[in-house]
């Protein structure tokens, strides 16, 4: 199971490798409401990831600016988050 930190940090990485997406599109992706995704972005925007909206015609697009900065760190942690478990895997320590 999905801890709501790793969701919120694989919302931030797919608009990162996607590049601007609509809202609707991206929720759907996530397989939640635009109203849950709007706050996983208020939650991404608390950690640091700059996620601006852009209402371009009748839809409203996120991007994230300071992709450059975030990406490697957001990368890791994405990472960490997938292995976070109190059950060592094959290879731990």
């Amino acid at each position: 199971m999905k801890s709501e930190l790793l969701k919120t940090l694989l919302i931030v990485r797919s608009i990162i490798d996607t590049g601007p997406t609509p809202c609707a599109e991206l929720a759907r992706f996530h397989g939640m409401s635009t109203a849950t995704l709007k706050r996983r972005l208020e939650d991404a925007r608390q950690l640091g990831a700059h996620v601006e909206s852009v209402k371009l015609g009748a839809r409203w697009y996120y991007s994230v600016p300071n992709a450059a900065v975030v990406h490697r760190r957001l990368g890791l942690w994405i990472k960490l988050e997938e292995a976070r478990s109190l059950v060592e895997a094959d290879g731990d320590l």
